[in-house]
């Protein structure tokens, strides 16, 4: 749509001046933008339902890759899912998609859950690649509104357009906005070429900045980041059903009866940015998700709580029940050592057998063999005669 105003318009009533501006006669209603896509290692360009592939200035083959200026990125990552997986090149909605990343969009075909982080597609492992390694079910993505570098305001395509950076090249696009920002430039103010990895069999972006704008180039740029169509490129369905293009009115009608007042030139004010986010549903959606992640980490960490304490007890129980049993076995030694150290030496025929700690035992004879005179004058010796008179009198009987 035309920004010019017939001469015989006039001016703005001072009484205006301090009025918020906004556009609310346009809030809510969807318009079509372009779209940057691609098939296998070939761009194109989508817009109001016509597809061009982008092809090499000399006319040899498609382009390698494209130099654009990123106005805006999305804050979110957003999410789609296709019921019988995604056929590349194909420009057919998605099942269920959400741009937010939090919760389906309301328009989703086949919404698969309330919530995005509840969501089966959406976890690690529900989808297989054709080499064998894990993945999502539901892709994930980065929503980017750019403009050609050496055509910014793109009026053949309707402005900003939208291009999806895909998961494999998520970090790649992080990676290059940190260095450009530690290096000084915001990547809005660079020119940067977008190609494809030949490394790698399957699309995978490379970004390189080209050259920083000129002044003439950043005024443009600044003004398009502020656009409404910035903001719905980032926030709104690309899959929706495109509007047409409104025809450009007759300016020059618009008043019935137009002021005949002298031009004034007026500085052009930027309509104010529609604020975007959740609706009231989404946003009860949002907050049951964080309720309910709440009550399954307090249900996780009280059975963790739970299981340390039945842990606990059980060590406990056999560290008491170990004790125990070394007690035991202490008192059963003690009581063996004691039984032991209380036997007696063993006696028979009086004989004396000594203990068996000190070498074989051998019987001791009562008392030495002599004749049996001499035993029996022994024997009949009174009580308490001394051997001296006992052997006296062995002599005497051997004289005689």
């Amino acid at each position: 749509m035309s920004n010019l105003v017939p001469a015989n318009f006039g001016q703005v009533s001072s009484r205006f001046a301090q009025t918020p501006v906004q556009d609310d006669l346009s809030s809510g209603i969807q318009t079509s933008f372009g779209l940057i896509g691609y098939k296998g290692k070939v761009w194109s360009i989508r817009y109001r339902g016509d597809e061009q592939q982008l092809m090499r200035d000399d006319g040899d083959g498609p382009r390698g890759s494209v130099e654009v200026v990123i106005l805006k990125a999305s804050g979110q990552i957003s999410k789609i899912w296709y019921e019988h997986g995604y056929v590349e090149g194909s420009n057919s909605a998605p099942d269920c998609f959400s741009n937010n990343g939090v919760v389906p969009d309301p328009t989703s075909s086949k919404k698969q859950c309330d919530t995005c982080a509840l969501c089966p597609h959406n976890q690690w492992g529900s989808r297989i690649t054709p080499a064998g390694k894990q993945g999502k079910a539901c892709s994930d993505s980065k929503r980017l509104a750019v403009v050609p570098a050496q055509d910014i305001e793109n009026s053949a395509y309707g402005g900003p357009m939208l291009l999806r950076v895909p998961a494999a090249s998520l970090q790649d696009v992080a990676s290059y906005g940190q260095k450009m920002q530690q290096l000084g430039y915001p990547y809005y103010a660079v020119s940067t070429r977008i190609a494809f990895d030949p490394e790698e069999s399957y699309p995978k972006f490379l970004f390189n900045a080209v050259r920083p704008l000129n002044d003439a180039e950043a005024d443009l740029v600044l003004a398009m980041r502020d656009q409404h169509s910035v903001d719905r490129i980032l926030s709104e369905s690309e899959f929706a059903t495109p509007t047409p293009a409104p025809a450009a009115p007759d300016l020059a009608s618009a008043f019935e009866q137009p002021p005949q007042t002298a031009p004034k030139t007026e500085a052009k004010v930027d309509p104010a940015p529609t604020q975007t986010g959740p609706t009231p549903e989404q946003q009860a959606a949002i907050d049951k998700a964080a309720a309910d992640k709440a009550a399954a980490d307090k249900a996780a960490a009280d059975k963790a709580a739970a299981d340390k304490a039945a842990a606990d007890k059980a060590a406990a129980d056999k560290a008491a029940a170990d004790k125990a049993a070394e007690q035991q076995a202490a008192e059963q030694a003690a009581q063996q050592a004691a039984a032991k150290a209380a036997e007696q030496p063993v006696t028979s025929e009086g004989n004396t057998t000594k203990p068996s700690g000190f070498g074989a035992t051998a019987p001791v004879k009562a008392a030495e063999d002599k004749p049996a005179e001499q035993q029996a004058a022994a024997n009949t010796a009174p009580a308490g005669s001394s051997s001296f008179e006992a052997d006296l009198d062995s002599m005497l009987d051997e004289l005689l």
